[in-house]
């Protein structure tokens, strides 16, 4: 194989001679690059929350610009991201 080759990992980021691709995404407002193949919900709630705790059931994840139309994201989910992609992400307001 040569060095340029693209290949693809376990974990659907894709490789060329030997960097990581990446795509900019949008997540409530902030651009965020990210390595080209999969995100989960949870990996999105981290980049718009960073650690602080949050009840997966109460938090909602929505996406545009995506490949096809829009669509939520559900916990334990994943979808394929694309340069350009925005993430809206909102926790539930509980009292």
């Amino acid at each position: 194989m040569s060095s340029n080759a693209t290949t693809e990992s376990e974990d659907s980021v894709a490789v060329t001679a030997g960097h990581t691709e990446t795509v900019t995404i949008i997540v409530n407002t902030e651009s965020h690059d990210w390595p080209k193949g999969k995100i989960t919900f949870e990996q999105v709630v981290e980049l718009a929350f960073g650690s602080e705790p949050y009840d997966p059931a109460g938090t909602t994840v929505e996406y545009s610009r995506g490949h096809g139309p829009d669509h939520s994201l559900r916990p334990g989910g994943s979808v394929e991201v694309k340069d350009g992609m925005v993430f809206d992400v909102e926790r539930a307001v509980r009292s």
